[in-house]
């Protein structure tokens, strides 16, 4: 187990499905030195500041959002401070007007971080802020640091078993992989490398990377499969998963992948913002 502190950052809107997304990052960490830093950004609607003495408008809404958020933000952190007592986790708040996606750009362009964790829902009607489209935009955007995905339902207790889609096409770097062994190491948890194809015979190239894989991932309780593939890829992972009572899917980034499927609009909203399981998303460096 690692002694280096990880920072964590965990978007929040104050919702239960951000509330949900704390929670699982805590209990999936609690065995690990932890920074959780608490993100909320606050913007208001066009339409309350249009009109005469716009700009006198525009600075009380956003004294009365600034307000209104860090009282949010205090009632969470006197939460975790009465019932997270963990001497491995400390906790540290963002609050800043404007766009989520474009703050954790900054952060991550000027501090270390090590993980993005965000509901897949946000607050509905005049509580909407930002954790619906901003997860596909978060998925979308950021793609240097990996990103943790917790449906809106999911009761995280255990990660006894993880699926890893891949078709062996592409080369996997060991820091591509670091979080996901991570969690492999603190979790004692089996790792399902799953390939979904009509037929199972490799190419060279893919034969090379397979082995490259077995190689990186020397030292873990890791299983081969293979799914047949009769039509939906994505539905053929969510179906492997559900039978093996995963506990976690953990998926790359590359072109053609099954995340670059997953990642367009509809896609998402059917099948990920439905989906029973957290998506880890590895990172992708060019």
């Amino acid at each position: 187990m690692t002694n280096v502190m990880k920072t964590i950052l965990l978007p929040t809107d104050f919702s239960k499905n951000a509330w949900n997304a704390i929670f699982t990052a805590l209990k999936l960490f609690y065995d690990l030195q932890c920074r959780f830093l608490l993100v909320h950004t606050y913007e208001p609607e066009l339409t309350n500041v249009l009109g005469d003495h716009g700009e006198k408008r525009l600075g009380a809404i956003y004294q009365s959002m600034e307000e209104d958020s860090k009282k949010k933000m205090d009632e969470i952190l006197a939460y975790l401070k009465e019932h997270h007592r963990n001497p491995r986790h400390e906790f540290k708040t963002l609050l800043r007007p404007g766009d989520l996606i474009g703050e954790v750009r900054e952060r991550i362009k000027k501090h270390p971080v090590d993980l993005i964790v965000m509901g897949t829902q946000g607050a509905s009607g005049a509580e909407r802020v930002f954790l619906g489209s901003n997860t596909v935009r978060m998925l979308k955007t950021v793609k240097n640091r990996p990103v943790l995905v917790v449906p809106k339902t999911f009761d995280f207790q255990k990660l006894n078993h993880v699926v890893f889609p891949t078709d062996y096409t592409h080369y996997y770097e060991p820091y591509e992989l670091q979080t996901l062994m991570d969690l492999l190491k603190v979790w004692k948890s089996t790792l399902h490398v799953a390939y979904a194809a009509r037929e199972f015979k490799l190419k060279p190239a893919q034969e090379s990377n397979k082995k490259l894989l077995e190689t990186r991932l020397k030292g873990f309780k890791v299983r081969f499969e293979e799914i047949p593939l009769e039509d939906n890829l994505p539905e053929a992972i969510s179906d492997f998963s559900e039978t093996l009572r995963a506990d976690m899917i953990a998926l790359m980034r590359h072109k053609h992948s099954f995340l670059e499927n997953l990642t367009r609009e509809k896609v998402v909203k059917r099948i990920a913002f439905e989906s029973k399981l957290p998506l880890l998303i590895l990172p992708q460096f060019l």
